[in-house]
């Protein structure tokens, strides 16, 4: 097989494990900077996912940190899902920016972005073991949509 058609049979084990990381990324880093995570989710069939946190009412960087994570956990682990993935953190990215006075968003940008790589580096096995366990879990389920809730990351990251 050619490296283009070895590339095309693993297109959707790649995008599987590319959206796994993503959602992997905002939730490994919400929960080191003190959120409390609700739940972590695939949909397999629609490509779509979400991570559900508490927000930080005093600190927009961390917010803004949690909503970049998903994108730069897959770059930091070589993982990248298409455009379509991205499209609702750019929306909130934007929407939270929209709270900073606009002299300071591009220096509070820049810190969110710097806050999530710093905290995804030190935090990358965790990101790894929520991306394995949704991928693990997609075996077991019986609909498209794999969801780890908060008390099962809590056991899950503890170890």
């Amino acid at each position: 097989m050619e490296d283009d058609e070895a590339d095309l049979h693993n297109w959707p084990e790649a995008m599987d494990r590319a959206l796994a990381v993503h959602e992997a990324g905002h939730t490994a880093v919400a929960r080191a900077l003190g959120a409390e995570v609700v739940f972590v989710e695939i949909d397999l069939a629609t490509g779509n996912g979400g991570s559900r946190s508490s927000m930080f009412d005093d600190n927009q960087i961390k917010n803004l940190a949690v909503c970049v994570a998903g994108c730069r956990a897959e770059h930091l682990l070589g993982a990248h899902s298409p455009r379509k993935t991205k499209i609702g953190d750019f929306r909130i990215m934007r929407d939270l920016l929209g709270r900073v006075p606009e002299a300071e968003r591009r220096a509070a940008r820049a810190a969110g972005y710097g806050l999530a790589d710093e905290t995804l580096e030190a935090n990358a096995d965790a990101v790894r073991r929520i991306a394995d366990e949704l991928l693990d879990r997609r075996w077991k389920a019986d609909t498209s949509v794999v969801r780890i809730d908060g008390s099962e990351l809590v056991v899950l990251l503890s170890g």
